[in-house]
């Protein structure tokens, strides 16, 4: 509804979401096909663009870092294809989630996370990369 210039409706229908299912969806977040969302309570998605086939536990935040009214892309994340964010994790900034990547419950992850990878911890720490000899 943002896109095509429809905003108040858009944030009637991010209200309703709220108080229906408790998740507060970004009018102008771009989220691509294929997201799943097991369980919405407490999910905030703030951020600047989901890619596909993204599976977001609850009580997952992504957003800016700092009180971002004017919804600024550049200081929210982006979360690339076939990314797993897991229970209470929190992606801040304006950083970039590679494709692939999963990321553990409740990690605070505040710096940005390469394709491929296992982040995990406070603040997260990558443990595992696709490339590393096993």
């Amino acid at each position: 509804m943002h896109r095509i210039g429809i905003g108040p409706l858009a944030k009637f229908i991010s209200l309703a979401n709220f108080l229906l299912f408790g998740i507060e969806i970004g009018t102008r977040c771009f989220i691509g096909e294929g997201l799943f969302l097991p369980h919405t309570q407490g999910t905030v998605v703030g951020a600047a663009a989901i890619g596909r086939n993204c599976t977001i536990f609850q009580g997952v935040t992504l957003g800016a870092k700092e009180i971002d009214m004017a919804y600024d892309e550049r200081v929210r994340p982006i979360i690339q294809d076939d990314v797993s964010i897991g229970a209470g994790a929190k992606v801040l900034g304006g950083i970039t989630i590679g494709s692939r990547t999963k990321i553990g419950a409740n990690a605070v992850v505040i710096q940005a996370v390469p394709p491929d990878s296992i982040a995990v911890g406070v603040p997260a720490r990558i443990i595992s990369k696709a490339n590393e000899q096993r």
